[in-house]
């Protein structure tokens, strides 16, 4: 039987990709979906989506260039504000929807979809322990509670909670938490490497679809690194507006935006900044990573230690010369070991059906059935 199910977010770059692939399953299996908080735009298939945008969070783009807060304040609006509430509870009054499902971030939506007791599901979109230290920490808790945000109550109100990764990537997985997470797999799209010829090495460089300080000075060094090398080089920046122009060296094509899953089928090396989208395309298309973590309060550096423990790239400091970039690039290259491991970990990931297990679990909600308390991909 057909449902309306009404997806809340917005747009701040790697929950983009499960909320429109989830989205995107359920359509495709007849239901009306309405993404609200992300605007339609030429580099955005919206196939039968229904893509509105949401006045409260209008002239949120972390594109361009920020302040000195950088994107905090455009975040702290979607997580709580409390304009952003009312209109997505006016929202789901006009369209009666049988499934709301809300962005993690947004705790004020959240509130607002369970308040209204609709079955409600929340989508994260990074790794479970990123989540858990965050959401689960006392001081948030307490700081929130005065609010009637505070995040763990607000969770144990939802009807899911949704988390595309790879379970056995994820340390929180392991462990009895505070979040019962259902581990549906990744959303990530993802292809086996064809045979390679004896041409040279192909290498992805992509940092982040959002702006963020010295953004462009580790572009530059990661180019000058890989120059001097016989391989060939994408860079695609996500129309991210860079603090000034990049030279191309010659073995180098760089793009604002391509989609990964175009490119990464012929990549060899993605090095990449920890961002949980563009690691999981990567690792589901069973390429190694080298992680170079551009904001420390953020999910990259514990994306980046996690894929360095499970031996399929390694760390870099973001301040890393040149040099030591091209010797560890030119390393990864060669071990035979990170490569089988990437391997392997790909053919996991592409047997995972994130969107079509996250897609199951609404329709189920929305029938009003309860889910398990713990789930695995």
């Amino acid at each position: 039987m057909s449902a309306t199910m009404l997806f809340i977010t917005g747009d701040i770059g790697g929950n983009v990709p499960p909320t429109l692939a989830i989205a995107t399953e359920l359509a495709a299996r007849g239901h009306r979906v309405i993404v609200a908080g992300l605007e339609p735009r030429a580099d955005r298939a919206a196939g039968e989506l229904e893509l509105r945008s949401l006045r409260a969070l209008d002239g949120m783009d972390v594109r361009p260039p920020a302040g000195p807060l950088g994107h905090t304040p455009a975040l702290t609006r979607m997580a709580v504000g409390r304009a952003l509430a009312r209109e997505v509870g006016a929202l789901i009054d006009a369209q009666s929807p049988d499934a709301v499902i809300v962005d993690g971030v947004m705790l004020a939506s959240i509130r607002a979809a369970v308040s209204a007791g609709v079955p409600t599901a929340v989508l994260f979109h990074s790794l479970g322990a990123f989540w858990a230290a965050g959401m689960a920490s006392r001081g948030a808790n307490l700081a929130m509670r005065p609010l009637g945000l505070a995040p763990l109550a607000l969770l144990r109100r939802a009807d899911a909670l949704l988390l595309p990764t790879d379970p056995v990537l994820d340390p929180a997985h392991a462990v009895d938490g505070p979040i019962d997470f259902e581990w549906i797999g990744t959303t990530e799209p993802g292809s086996s490497a064809g045979p390679r010829g004896d041409g040279p090495k192909r290498v992805l460089v992509s940092l982040s679809s959002a702006w963020q300080r010295g953004q462009a000075d580790v572009y530059r060094r990661i180019l000058a690194a890989l120059a001097p090398l016989p391989i060939e080089v994408a860079v695609t920046t996500g129309g991210v507006q860079l603090d000034g122009a990049l030279t191309a060296p010659s073995n180098t094509v760089i793009h604002a935006r391509v989609p990964h899953e175009q490119l990464m089928p012929g990549i060899d090396l993605v090095i990449g900044h920890g961002g949980h989208s563009t690691t999981m395309k990567a690792v589901s298309h069973g390429i190694p990573l080298p992680v170079v973590p551009r904001d420390r309060t953020s999910d990259q550096p514990l994306i980046g230690r996690t894929i360095e423990a499970a031996g399929l790239g390694r760390t870099i400091a973001k301040s890393s010369s040149s040099e030591h970039l091209r010797a560890v690039v030119t390393s990864i290259l060669g071990d035979t070991a990170i490569a089988d491991a990437a391997a392997a970990a790909g053919v996991r990931l592409r047997s995972q059906r994130g969107a079509a297990r996250g897609a199951e679990m609404i329709e189920r909600i929305s029938r009003g059935e309860q889910l398990s308390p713990r789930g695995s991909a």
